[in-house]
């Protein structure tokens, strides 16, 4: 959930400077209520500014135009090739006016898909998907209030959505860790992990294939920021700031200026 709430994110898609000397005092503070820890997000917490999707479905055609770069396919329930980061094919079928279906694979691995729900008169959307990427299946609700009208005679789909709320997300797609080793900080969630230096380059996420990197600044004591991009291109940045046993976070996406609000507790 922490890679979904970063805007970017998501996702979302979707990061001080500690000399040698520090290490000693970045130990003590994890053991008295610092980063280090197992931490499970508070759906309930999070809040979304900006956080907007565009999309036109007409003409057997999907384009999805708030893409960065903007890119489409055709919409008849058949798998497309595409060249998106961790992803190199897509499916769309249309079930009716107001449902779409999704799914997505990279080679011969399915990585989930979506299921889009459109109200009777078009001003709310309930997306219930599954990601199959991590170690363990993450399934949950996204909820998107319309913000602009598609084209006429498109497909209720069609037009631009903000995200309103989530819901009914497991456990697996919640609970992250951290662990401070000196001067470095270990992330490890379902399925993916990175071990970065305070101040340091960025690293590698291991266990995923989108080709994202992150790079970790110790801001104060207890407040972090974790920086993603590609390519040396930053797409988001986290800001983390620990409470006792209240983690709260702020991510922003660089492209859009999305910020998504949220917090988690220690377990």
């Amino acid at each position: 959930m922490r890679k979904m709430m970063t805007a970017l994110a998501a996702v979302t898609m979707s990061m001080g400077m500690a000399a040698c000397g520090e290490a000693p005092e970045t130990e003590v503070a994890a053991e008295e209520g610092g980063i280090a820890g197992t931490w499970k997000v508070d759906l309930d917490s999070a809040s979304f500014e900006n956080d907007n999707r565009n999309f036109t479905l007409a003409d057997g055609q999907f384009q999805c135009d708030s893409c960065t770069p903007p890119y489409g396919y055709a919409a008849n329930g058949e798998w497309q090739t595409v060249d998106r980061p961790g992803v190199d094919s897509q499916m769309i079928e249309v079930v009716d006016d107001n449902t779409v279906k999704f799914a997505s694979r990279l080679g011969d691995k399915d990585l989930g898909g979506a299921t889009w729900t459109i109200s009777d008169d078009g001003q709310t959307a309930t997306a219930e998907w599954t990601d199959l990427g991590g170690d363990t299946p993450v399934t949950g609700k996204t909820m998107y209030t319309r913000t602009a009208a598609g084209a006429e005679g498109s497909h209720a789909m069609s037009g631009e959505w903000a995200v309103s709320d989530v819901a009914d997300i497991n456990d697996e797609g919640l609970t992250f860790t951290y662990a401070v080793d000196g001067d470095t900080l270990t992330s490890t969630g379902n399925g993916d992990s990175w071990t970065a230096t305070f101040g340091g380059d960025p690293v590698a996420i291991e266990g995923s294939d989108s080709g994202v990197m992150v790079a970790v600044e110790r801001l104060s004591d207890n407040s972090f920021r974790e920086t993603y991009s590609r390519d040396g291109e930053t797409l988001s940045s986290t800001d983390i700031t620990i409470d006792g046993n209240t983690l709260s976070g702020v991510s922003s996406g660089a492209r859009d200026g999305s910020v998504v609000r949220w917090t988690a507790t220690r377990q």
